[in-house]
């Protein structure tokens, strides 16, 4: 590990008069991420082997905050990665870094990596704050992901608005990032990233986001009691232009509901994105409700995503996806749920009624069209005429200053008409983890 760089930490905590700092407060986590899986359909991939469906891996992380001058303030964060030698025991792959930023495979994916996850100033005047620099971002089409063993970020600059009544307003732009998975370019050909479900680059190495950066801009509002109302519109250079409605409300004080609709427009005039001769527009529809009953919430969400060339998963990493019917899943995300011609249903109940523990479950059903006869950039997992379920159950306690969690999660993909394709997984994932 290259432990020399925190001395960055350090230098930021000295909060002595003469570098005019202030108000330093340390922060740092440290987590342990393991995944087993086993394939029915294939003798060789059994649960707790060491070939490559088992991985691990160990992050630390340690970050400080300090305001320099009045209305201004600094942040960084540096995060390491280490098997600690489990390869050698109980695993052979890692779920994070294992790809460089243009899309190639790492050469050595298994050796310890270190980098600095953010680095930023942050002003405030008024009701406006502006932060620049590398940073977390959480917009419904370009966002850090918290599921993986570390987080992806980006190097942007975003503005903050809070003059206008119960209303945020958000302006970024977003030049680079460290996400793997989605469109990478690799000189002047932009091709589908192949390590979704990766996260990070290796090394959490920083690349160009999209093709050439993005634009994004946001309104949040809060008028309506018990209700919030976003507005999100994107133009991502060269790839597309998008945007993003949602409306959430609780209703006579126990129904929680919610509406989301979206729409992307690929933009191939400069760069063509796909060997698809033709570039298609694609919407997204989806809703959900959910109700507490006698300690434990149920709910229910549907989404349906229109015939197209891209689909709405993450721009970053092209894995997870904001829409109702992917948060909390393991495997039916926006790979699949997110994709284009695809239906999906998933209904799902969560409870604390076990002392100490928070338990919940899901099941989900996606349905994957033919796209027209056409392939689709953004598909990823998604087979043409394919159907996906998933069973996820989640536990999560707390031992000690430790957290832990626990997720079985059983996927299956039966392709219509043939058996060739047809595949029965099932995961276990642990993961614990330390915040200081």
């Amino acid at each position: 590990m290259k432990l020399g760089k925190l001395s960055l930490v350090a230098v930021m905590a000295l909060g002595t008069s003469a570098f005019a700092i202030d108000n330093v407060k340390v922060n740092g986590d440290a987590k342990v991420w393991y995944q087993t899986t086993e394939n029915n359909n294939d003798s060789t991939k059994d649960f707790f082997d060491k070939d490559t469906n088992s991985m691990a891996e160990v992050k630390l992380s340690v970050g400080a905050t300090a305001d320099l001058l009045q209305n201004l303030s600094a942040g960084v964060k540096m995060t390491a990665l280490s098997t600690l030698g489990l390869e050698n025991n109980l695993v052979g792959n890692v779920p994070a870094g294992t790809d460089e930023i243009d899309g190639d495979a790492a050469g050595s994916p298994l050796k310890d990596q270190s980098w600095v996850e953010e680095l930023y100033l942050a002003y405030t005047m008024g009701k406006t704050t502006a932060k620049i620099g590398r940073q977390a971002l959480n917009t419904p089409l370009a966002f850090t992901e918290t599921w993986n063993v570390v987080d992806n970020t980006f190097e942007a600059a975003v503005l903050l608005n809070n003059d206008l009544p119960d209303t945020t307003l958000v302006a970024a732009w977003v030049g680079g990032h460290n996400g793997t998975g989605m469109i990478t370019e690799k000189g002047t050909t932009p091709e589908l990233g192949s390590a979704r479900g990766k996260t990070v680059a290796h090394s959490g190495e920083f690349g160009t986001f999209a093709l050439d950066g993005a634009y994004a801009a946001g309104a949040i509002n809060k008028s309506i009691p018990d209700t919030t109302v976003q507005a999100w519109y994107y133009n991502v250079d060269n790839v597309a232009d998008a945007f993003w409605l949602q409306a959430d409300a609780k209703v006579l004080g126990m129904v929680n509901i919610g509406v989301q609709y979206a729409g992307m427009s690929p933009d191939g005039t400069t760069r063509d994105l796909t060997a698809v001769s033709s570039q298609r527009d694609t919407d997204v529809t989806a809703v959900k409700a959910a109700v507490d009953v006698a300690g434990v919430n149920l709910y229910a969400a549907y989404s349906s995503v229109t015939d197209g060339t891209l689909g709405f998963s993450n721009v970053a990493t092209g894995d997870k996806s904001s829409l109702y019917t992917t948060l909390g899943s393991i495997y039916l995300d926006g790979e699949i749920a997110a994709a284009p011609d695809t239906n999906t249903w998933k209904v799902g109940a969560s409870t604390k009624l076990v002392p100490g523990v928070a338990l919940s479950t899901s099941y989900g059903v996606a349905k994957t069209g033919d796209n027209e006869g056409t392939a689709a950039v953004g598909a990823g997992a998604s087979t043409l005429n394919c159907e996906f379920t998933a069973w996820d159950v989640v536990a999560n306690t707390q031992v000690g200053p430790v957290g832990l969690t626990a997720i079985y999660t059983q996927f299956h993909k039966d392709m219509d008409n043939t058996t060739a394709g047809d595949n029965l997984t099932d995961s276990i994932r642990i993961i614990a983890s330390l915040k200081f």
